[in-house]
């Protein structure tokens, strides 16, 4: 009994120390989240609309993995308005031209 609580210990131990490491990588998955609309937008200057699509999608799903990895609320917040972005930018796109 005390090597199976040992051994769970040590499993909770180790899920905690891989959430902080995910938590340190959030400010940069965020930061991709971002330059990937900004090359969205830059595709749809150059009316690459497939292109630009396909690269708000990614930044909108670069922002909810950066919100998933943290518990800041400041980067979270920043999360959800990339997201949002993304979104509204994917949606002017769909709309007839």
């Amino acid at each position: 009994m005390r090597v199976l609580l040992f051994c769970l210990a040590c499993m909770l131990g180790s899920l905690a120390h891989a959430e902080r490491a995910t938590e340190r990588h959030a400010p940069a998955q965020l930061q991709v989240a971002h330059a990937l609309l900004e090359h969205a937008r830059a595709a749809e200057a150059l009316e690459e609309i497939e292109r630009a699509g396909w690269l708000a999608w990614q930044a909108r799903f670069d922002a909810w993995l950066a919100w998933r990895m943290t518990e800041s609320e400041h980067l979270r917040a920043e999360a959800v308005q990339v997201s949002r972005d993304a979104s509204h930018f994917m949606t002017r796109l769909a709309a007839p031209r």
